[in-house]
């Protein structure tokens, strides 16, 4: 029989399915589905459910209900005598409970994942620098211009063994005592991975990006939804994903650090609203709320999708706070300006 490991089947849930959380309360996992894609609702419902007490996943969706075997092999692909390979590859230990005789869950949670290199550190590089992954996530640090970026963490890392994140670019989230709380990773070939583009710290709350590179002599914070973008503009900080319908806009644990900085205003920098349908309508919500928002001047918005793109355009480390603040709205006239961008939203349908 095929022992399957309950962090192997935790793992790869954070992994196939979308934007997924933990519930505490009643210990169960919950992301968009993998197998239907939840249509249009991709990333904003989570209907997808891993039970862990009861050994069992379903779709409120599309209906899938099956063990994790069944769904292991619908996700991955892999046949049997595959599955278990990567099993046994995954480096999961396995301990046995001889009257259960099932597996038994040792999930043992870092600051970073798993052999860590740090890309700042030139001892470290010199080590590696026949490493193709490493030269990779060099590569990309460089054409996006993150590695002069203005508002950039301490540094970013590389891990060569994390199951999970193998081979990707790690974020560290500090918080404001200069502590890694939480991390994603990005994918460093696009084209060539199966993966989400971006994943998160597994069995973690997603906390505030940049928090420790706040300064306190600028009264404004610049609220990004990405932790990448939020690094070309000083004081900017990141959610790590905005929901499109949700009138929340932070996690619990969010809201908890963002009272620190009480005193700030907070100005969010979304996405480009004449490129970004979700961003559009979240700007709608926040104005309704109201927030300041950087609304897109068209100019831009019609050809940088984010920060970014802005960056490598004018191939610059940093976008001036001022600029931020020219195009920032608040009320009324944040409305009819979004009014004007949704104008081109129909005329595209």
């Amino acid at each position: 029989m095929l022992i399957i490991p309950e962090e192997y089947i935790i793992t790869k849930f954070f992994q196939y399915c979308g934007n997924v959380k933990y519930n505490k309360h009643n210990k169960t996992y919950q992301g968009s589905c993998s197998v239907c894609r939840e249509g249009n609702s991709w990333l904003s419902k989570r209907r997808c459910y891993f039970l862990p007490d009861k050994n069992n996943i379903f779709c409120h969706n599309c209906g899938w209900s099956s063990g994790p075997f069944k769904w292991l092999q619908q996700v991955t692909g892999f046949n049997f005598k595959e599955l278990n390979n990567d099993i046994e590859n995954s480096g999961i230990n396995i301990e046995i409970d001889n009257n259960a005789s099932k597996s038994v869950e040792k999930i043992k949670v870092d600051d970073l994942p798993k052999d860590c290199i740090n890309l700042s550190d030139e001892i470290q590089l010199n080590y590696y620098s026949d490493n193709i992954f490493v030269k990779q996530a060099l590569n990309f640090l460089n054409t996006r211009k993150l590695s002069n970026a203005v508002n950039k963490p301490k540094t970013f890392y590389i891990s060569l063994t994390d199951f999970v994140h193998k081979n990707r670019l790690i974020i560290p989230f500090y918080d404001s005592n200069n502590k890694i709380l939480h991390y994603q990773s990005r994918d460093l070939f696009n084209a060539k991975s199966n993966k989400p583009r971006y994943l998160s710290k597994v069995n973690s709350e997603k906390t505030i990006f940049n928090l420790n590179n706040i300064d306190n002599t600028n009264e404004n914070i610049f609220i990004f939804e990405g932790p990448l973008n939020a690094c070309f503009c000083k004081n900017g900080i990141a959610v790590a994903g905005i929901q499109e319908k949700s009138i929340g806009s932070f996690t619990s644990k969010q809201l908890e650090q963002i009272k620190e900085f009480s005193s700030y205003k907070k100005i969010w920098v979304l996405d480009s609203q004449w490129l970004d349908k979700t961003s559009y309508n979240k700007s709608k919500i926040l104005l309704s709320q109201d927030e300041c928002v950087f609304i897109w001047p068209e100019n831009i918005g019609k050809k940088c999708k984010d920060f970014n793109d802005i960056a490598i355009a004018i191939k610059s480390g940093g976008i001036s706070t001022e600029y931020v603040l020219k195009h920032t709205y608040c009320g009324i006239k944040g409305d009819f300006l979004l009014g004007v961008i949704g104008n081109n939203h129909l005329h595209k349908n």
